[in-house]
């Protein structure tokens, strides 16, 4: 028996370790596509970088491991069931429960590793994780500055440049508003130093000046010029907004279990799941056994959407024991367990008729019944109808009869016939298609939506949100998910249609048939063509509105006030012909300005030549100007206060700007379509905002849905490729591809918004790259 269990423990390990690859890939994206930004603006050194990434992967692999048993059993048992391999087995009197022992043995190893990671790997990651976080925070904060962009993470200060040189470490054109004591400093450069203690940053100043004054007695202003000066900004602050101390999963176990303080709950909350998702390895071979030797058509592939489904149930089980427990409405024990004792429940229910897997439910016998019925129907009438097109042809002659699934496939040797579209054939692969497609789609969606329930239990308990507005979330959440997956399931459906097409020789027949493997992947092509043109649909329509939503809500989860401005109190913004405006208050009903302050600078030399304080500002509809009273203004010549006159009201003719030009709300791309984000962009760059990152975006709104076609032509010679080894080998090949584009994709964009790249380049180049590939792939096809 040793040679069986060696057999079957290397076909489940085997396809364990893909699932393994395939959902630490899919799940890793979204921090990849995190970690592009830092790449291309890194200060750390590429040894940082690379331990970032690979602390990050620990927390995921939390999860991927007791998935990967699943994966295993389900796909390895399922590849075993459709050959046959299971029957000969129980012909021969081996029990199917014997199949534990191998099994068991490859579930132990995955709880074992999973062990390791919960236990001791899972927090050191976690901590330096935090460490590596804030420290490129901290040595970061002077790259990441923004051109024409007011930034106020620094503490006491707003900060603007007018231009960004070079590497980032010189500025021209610099504006600061001090806030304590209050003052502004103008200089027309600035050189970024290391300061002389940790968290600290020295600014040199090139020429400027500096104005200072008392709001509480106006007519004392101070105007100190410097030919140089340095200014230390101490970064303690926005460290400290990064570094939000430790969280359980920091933590060590024994410091978990010794704490009896005020947050013991959660404490005793995070033990028990270290030691659940171990158990859950365990648990997924004993549900998957009894499962995966059930026989069924498509074998892997079968086996593949039915894990996704399991996966995605079981989490969500979770997730909501999760939260009960953290909330103290179950004990730790049974939150964090009832998914586990759910699952084990089930199996042993299976467990029990695993002997009888051929007789099945009568509820299930009877859909079975009424499938294979309406699918003979269905064939019969199709086989009526090719026969009378043929019949009213030249005769029957030349026909030539090709199994294809439920299917029979007739192709006349005449041209005419050979090129109609859509044939049989067509009809076939269309369905496979989209029935890969959809399943799939469905199961990532499902397991994203469990994962981002997970990571917002904390939030969800802390601030006691309501079902309602966690479903409601949700509801607006899963279109973004849709269009964000949609290419990858395209991808999957398209080498796992083709790839068992491949294996089960039917390409073969195609081929000696006289039929081209470009008229085979043409359906596959107009299927993509729709996918992509259903993306770029959802993104005109819906999408935008329904990220506005999610959005809305998920900063209400999140505890966040919807604005976007970080000091609602104090709002910047740029005006036009070289102002900048500062306003404590806008009010867009009564079109009034509050504790407003009009600075107009030089644009040649970036000095302030005008100052306008008002404490409030009204806009007049009969004359089209704004008036503004209780205030002052100030000309600066030479750089001396050449003219001061106060006034109880007064206009300026220089002040233009109408008051939709202050109702602007900073927006994400992901919230508008491509027109209106185009219209956004160019009021955003009036208004002395930097685009670099939206106008990328804005070309990303036609690419990102094309992609989704071309990955399908990419996909078919790969599909063909590996074709001889199932559709679990194609799903390998996708996953790559789709994190070779996510990741190029994301690089580009960062390059984009860095200004290393042009926005068309960056937006439109991964698709050039990978249409290119598609091409050279498909132009050296043996056809």
């Amino acid at each position: 028996m040793r040679l069986l269990d060696k057999y079957i423990g290397r076909e489940v390990a085997t396809h364990s370790l893909l699932g393994l690859a395939v959902f630490t890939s899919v799940l890793y994206v979204p921090e990849l596509v995190r970690l592009m930004d830092v790449i291309v603006r890194h200060s750390g050194g590429l040894f940082t970088i690379i331990l970032l990434v690979v602390c990050s992967l620990a927390p995921v692999f939390v999860f991927t491991v007791p998935m990967s048993v699943l994966v295993g059993v389900l796909i390895g048992l399922g590849r075993l069931s459709a050959d046959s391999e299971i029957v000969a087995l129980h012909a021969c009197g081996i029990s199917l429960r014997r199949l534990l022992r191998p099994i068991g043995f490859v579930a132990l190893a995955a709880a074992a590793i999973t062990s390791l990671m919960t236990f001791w790997l899972s927090p050191v990651a976690y901590r330096e994780i935090n460490r590596l976080e804030t420290r490129l925070i901290a040595s970061q904060a002077p790259y990441a500055i923004q051109p024409r962009v007011f930034d106020e993470r620094f503490p006491h200060f707003v900060l603007y440049v007018q231009e960004v040189v070079g590497s980032a470490a010189r500025w021209n054109g610099v504006f600061l508003a001090a806030t304590d004591p209050p003052s502004i400093t103008v200089a027309q450069s600035a050189q970024i130093l290391e300061g002389p203690g940790p968290n600290e940053l020295q600014l040199h100043l090139g020429a400027g000046r500096t104005d200072q004054y008392d709001p509480r007695h106006p007519a004392n202003y101070d105007v100190t010029d410097f030919s140089a000066s340095d200014l230390s900004i101490n970064l303690s602050s926005v460290v400290a907004s990064r570094n939000i101390g430790p969280v359980p999963a920091e933590e060590s176990t024994s410091k978990l279990l010794r704490d009896n303080g005020p947050d013991w709950l959660e404490a005793r909350v995070e033990f028990q799941r270290r030691l659940a998702f171990p158990f859950a390895a365990l648990v997924f071979a004993f549900l998957g056994v009894p499962i995966g030797v059930r026989p069924r058509r498509g074998g892997r592939a079968a086996g593949l959407i039915l894990t996704i489904t399991l996966i995605g149930c079981y989490y969500l089980i979770y997730v909501y024991g999760y939260e009960m427990a953290k909330q103290g409405k179950l004990s730790p024990f049974l939150g964090v367990w009832v998914a586990n004792i759910v699952a084990a429940i089930f199996g042993f229910l299976f467990l029990r008729r695993i002997e009888t897997v051929r007789k099945p439910n009568q509820i299930a016998e009877w859909f079975e019944l009424q499938w294979f019925r309406f699918r003979r129907r269905r064939n019969a009438d199709a086989r009526a109808k090719a026969s009378a097109a043929s019949g009213s042809g030249n005769g029957a002659a030349g026909l030539s009869v090709v199994p294809a699934g439920g299917y029979v496939v007739r192709r006349s040797t005449r041209i005419h016939n050979a090129i109609g579209f859509p044939l049989l054939v067509d009809t076939y692969l269309l369905e496979r298609f989209f029935y890969y497609f959809f399943g799939l789609l469905a199961g990532f969606v499902l397991i994203s939506d469990a994962f981002t329930l997970f990571d917002l239990l904390a939030d969800i308990s802390k601030n006691h949100i309501s079902a309602f507005v966690v479903a409601d979330y949700f509801r607006f959440l899963i279109p973004y998910m849709v269009y964000e997956l949609a290419p990858l399931a395209a991808l999957v459906a398209t080498l796992m249609t083709l790839a068992i097409l491949a294996k089960n020789n039917e390409v073969v027949a195609f081929k000696a048939s006289g039929v081209s493997l470009y008229r085979l992947i043409l359906p596959l092509a107009l299927a993509g063509i729709l996918v992509s043109g259903g993306m770029f649909t959802l993104s005109e329509t819906y999408l935008p509105y329904a990220n506005t939503r999610q959005n809305a809500l998920r900063s209400e989860i999140k505890g966040r006030p919807p604005q976007t401005f970080s000091q609602p109190s104090q709002q910047w913004i740029f005006g036009q012909n070289s102002k900048i405006f500062n306003y404590g208050l806008y009010d867009p009903n009564l079109k009034l300005l509050g504790d407003l302050t009009i600075l107009e600078l030089d644009p040649k030399t970036f000095s302030l030549r005008r100052r306008v304080y008002a404490e409030r500002a009204t806009w007049d509809d009969v004359q089209n100007t704004w008036v503004l009273t209780g205030g002052w203004i100030r000309d600066f010549g030479g750089g001396k206060v050449s003219d001061y006159n106060t006034f109880k009201a007064t206009s300026l003719a220089e002040f233009t700007e109408r008051p939709s030009y202050f109702e602007q709300k900073i927006s994400t791309a992901d919230q508008m379509n491509w027109r209106q984000l185009g219209a956004y962009i160019n009021k955003l760059s009036q208004a002395g905002f930097d685009t670099s990152r939206l106008r990328v975006q804005w070309y990303e709104k036609f690419s990102y849905p094309l992609i989704a076609a071309i990955v399908v032509l990419l996909g078919a010679p790969f599909a063909f490729l590996v074709g001889t080894r199932g559709a679990v080998s194609g799903l390998a090949v996708a996953v790559g591809i789709s994190i070779f584009y996510w990741a190029a994709s994301a690089l580009l964009e960062s390059m984009g918004t860095a200004g290393l790249l042009p926005a068309l380049l960056a937006g439109w180049s991964a698709d050039a790259m990978f249409a290119f590939l598609a091409v050279y792939f498909s132009l050296r096809m043996p056809t």
